[in-house]
């Protein structure tokens, strides 16, 4: 009887019920197409839907199944690797297999179906055509080189039926099911000269093509030039026309070797060893690199990748936000020119260009922020995961994965070393370190001998007592004020955007709040409008009270933009620079602002927590803490470990040159442990405070944490849902005797976002097993139309 090759598929809808395969017969057409790792597409609950090959099998003629409809890919999507981990964050995070599989694969993938149109070439091929005298539209090879491809209607905005069929036949298109790289080559290119006399052609360049001259002059200053894609890159049609003539020519580019590596001190030199020891070594590894601000933990990183990548295997490189760590990604860019970099504000062309290279092998090292630990990476010998306390690598919608345990996952499976980095590690991470779950590297010292900065706790109960002008202490003018004289730089932090938190009427008491939202509107002065910071609302500022038609408004307390107002008044001379999501907004402006202070354009940088990490400018000496009491009186058993983080991430900021650095804390609380600890950069000591806290009261690391928010527009029907729910916990407890604590039901502390209130239960228990029996009975139970049960595996958050 003749075989039959059939496929086991994962349907691509996201529900948990869909959560096992199913059998679909691959017509003889597709038998070589159909392979493990493609999506098809089938037909599924009487309708046309995708679907994940994640076996294949022959069965035995005669038997009645249900044929694919099409192949969508033309290579895989997934190899077994990505799909046990997508097996695992199914189980793990109680989330639907093709939701996992779907973070995987490209967004890009997974928007288009229809034919797509690729570019024939790279680049230097259409050199070459063009030094033959062969005309293409450059706007179009460009748009496609960019984006990955078009659709037959984008390439017809371009160009008419005949000449597209023409191009598609000559190989300057190429028309397939899918997206797919156009080949362009997204690197650093560096320039050297060609045949070029500058006594007698430089002079008819100035006159004829200035942009011209000005690449040469300062190619003829430097000696070489670096082209790196991005806002600041050299005009293309400028190089081109200097390539054809002949008077530049491209130069390979290659990745420091070990031996050109920056002097190591001996902690940094014992902490390689020992890494290069264990990428060597059979067994797994996992180390915890915690070093003090300055210490040079990211010459660790670049000399542990040198090693994985000299062994022929791949290195993954995690960064919290590719903006707030800027200089680690210029480092390893300078490092590894054939880098892959992925972050949120690629196209999706730019991000599957990238996701091709890794998965082709092109690219051996990726650097991206949390989604990157999904990186097609072959062979994966080394994982780094730097900042690894931020809570940015927790992601909020489903599947609410941590990348920390998601690449500990990926690294057991690979057998892969990895690296966790901070100054202010995460107390999990930490604890784990200190019962030997995973070895710690200590950098206790910053490198060239640079010592820490001196702090400074000033009390504003005093301060301001004797002097309340503004919101800056006596103390810290006055050492703004010298800082300045000596042309020093400052960072002032306040972990707030905006003007003011809060608008209230003198007459009424009332104070401006969302009316979708249970928080106060924040008032923006750049645009004259109160904002939500929650669901984005934006309400004119009024000048007259909405309930009592009052005059007397008032704005208080502080934001970013109140402090930097405040700031140019108290020190006029002085260039004030902003640096928070606000300002940051306009394509560019970030770069702008960061590459102006490394320069020394700015004096004083007023920001949030976007100033307080990743950056190091030498001729910064003074950092100012504008309120600290902000940070670390918010509802949450966190708030104190991220209060003593960020306080000592931004005091890490000062004092990186020759300055001795210095460092002022307001505080209405001088005496807080938190405080005082912070002050003194003694994360021993706040491990230790921290820790005794959390196993009194039975909290992570010294537990595992369930949060349930039930959420709906009736705040009745969500009060009476959550109470059920914790009944039946309950119930468990008292079935199985087991050792389960339960916190609530109770209004969540931001009680409604966005219409909906919400109530929350904290279910702590050792047994991971209970606690998904727990979520799992949630997952299947029916709620009613308007109320959802959101479940959380160890919550970073539990606002």
């Amino acid at each position: 009887m003749r075989k039959l090759k059939t496929v086991e598929l994962v349907i691509n809808l996201p529900t948990s019920k869909l959560n096992t395969t199913f059998t679909y017969l691959v017509p003889p057409q597709y038998a070589d197409q159909a392979v493990f790792g493609k999506r098809v597409l089938v037909d599924f609950g009487g309708r046309r839907e995708e679907g994940y090959i994640v076996a294949e099998q022959d069965t035995s003629e005669g038997v009645e199944l249900k044929p694919i409809r099409k192949v969508l890919d033309s290579e895989p999507v997934f190899d077994p690797g990505l799909l046990a981990l997508a097996r695992w964050m199914a189980a793990y995070y109680l989330c639907p297999l093709s939701t996992a599989l779907n973070l995987m694969v490209p967004k890009i993938l997974r928007k288009k179906r229809g034919r797509i149109y690729v570019a024939g070439m790279d680049e230097l091929e259409y050199e070459q055509l063009y030094r033959q005298g062969v005309k293409l539209d450059t706007e179009l090879l460009n748009h496609l080189w960019e984006t990955g491809g078009l659709s037959h209607s984008q390439v017809r905005g371009y160009l008419d039926e005949q000449t597209l069929q023409q191009w598609t036949q000559q190989g300057y298109l190429t028309a397939t099911g899918t997206y797919r790289p156009g080949r362009r080559v997204n690197r650093p290119r560096s320039y050297i000269l060609g045949g070029f006399d500058p006594e007698t052609e430089l002079p008819v360049l100035r006159r004829k093509a200035p942009r011209q001259a000005a690449i040469m002059e300062q190619l003829l200053q430097d000696g070489c030039l670096q082209d790196d894609p991005g806002p600041s890159r050299l005009p293309p049609a400028s190089l081109k026309a200097l390539l054809n003539k002949g008077y530049i020519r491209l130069s390979p580019v290659y990745a420091t070797e070990p031996g050109d590596a920056l002097s190591l001190t001996d902690e940094q030199q014992e902490a390689v060893a020992r890494i290069r020891a264990a990428l060597r070594g059979v067994v797994r590894t996992d180390f915890l690199l915690f070093g003090v601000t300055g210490s040079g933990k990211t010459e660790v990183y670049v000399q542990a990748a040198l090693t994985a990548l000299q062994q022929g295997r791949g290195v993954l490189v995690l960064v919290p936000e590719i903006a707030l760590t800027r200089q680690l990604v210029e480092v390893f860019a300078s490092r590894f020119p054939d880098l892959a970099v992925l972050h949120s504000a690629m196209s999706a062309g730019e991000r599957y260009e990238q996701w091709h290279r890794i998965r082709a092998g092109e690219a051996r090292l990726v650097l991206g922020a949390r989604s990157a630990v999904f990186a097609p990476v072959s062979n994966l010998g080394l994982i780094i995961m730097d900042e690894e306390q931020e809570n940015t690598y927790k992601q909020e919608e489903v599947p609410r994965y941590h990348a920390r345990e998601v690449a500990r996952q990926r690294a057991e499976q690979a057998s892969a070393v990895m690296i966790l980095g901070s100054a202010t590690p995460s107390l999990e991470t930490y604890h784990a370190a200190s019962i030997g779950s995973m070895q710690l590297l200590p950098l206790p010292f910053r490198i060239a001998g640079g010592s820490m900065p001196r702090v400074f706790i000033e009390d504003l109960k005093k301060s301001f007592r004797n002097d309340s002008r503004g919101y800056l202490s006596p103390l810290l003018r006055e050492k703004i004020g010298l800082n300045l004289e000596r042309g020093e730089q400052i960072i002032l932090f306040i972990n707030r955007r905006g003007h003011s938190p809060m608008t209230v009427c003198w007459e009424c008491g009332n104070i401006a709040s969302c009316p979708s939202c249970s928080v106060g509107m924040t008032y923006h002065s750049d645009i004259g409008e109160n904002v939500c910071h929650y669901c984005n609302l934006h309400l004119p500022a009024e000048d007259l009270c909405p309930v009592c038609g009052g005059k007397h408004l008032q704005l208080l307390g502080a934001g970013t933009q109140r402090i930097e107002e405040h700031i140019r008044t108290l020190f006029p001379q002085a260039v004030v620079a902003r640096l928070d999501v606000d300002s940051s907004r306009r394509k560019g402006a970030q770069k702008s602002i960061l590459d102006r202070m490394r320069s020394g354009q700015i004096d004083i940088l007023v920001g949030t927590q976007m100033v307080a990490k990743g950056l190091d400018f030498p001729n910064v000496s003074l950092v100012g803490v504008i309120d600290a009491d902000g940070m670390l009186n918010l509802p949450d058993f966190r708030a104190g470990e991220r209060c003593f983080q960020l306080l000592v991430q931004v005091a890490g900021r000062a004092g990186r040159g020759q300055s001795q650095g210095e460092v002022v804390i307001q505080t209405l609380n001088p005496e807080h442990p938190i405080i005082e600890l912070a002050a003194d950069q003694d994360f021993q000591g706040f491990y230790e405070h921290e820790a005794h806290i959390r196993r009194r009261l039975d909290y992570p690391p010294f537990t595992r944490l369930l949060r349930l928010v039930v959420s709906g527009e009736d705040e009745a029907i969500v009060e009476k849902t959550a109470i059920a729910a914790g009944h039946f916990i309950e119930e468990i407890i008292d079935a199985s005797e087991a050792d389960i604590t339960v916190i609530g039901p109770a209004p969540c502390p931001l009680a409604r976002i966005r219409n909906r209130h919400r109530y929350q239960l904290m279910v702590k228990c050792r047994d991971l097993g209970l606690l998904k029996s727990v979520a799992v009975y949630f997952m299947v139970r029916p709620l009613g139309k308007n109320v959802r049960i959101d479940i959380d595996f160890d919550p970073v958050s539990t606002l």
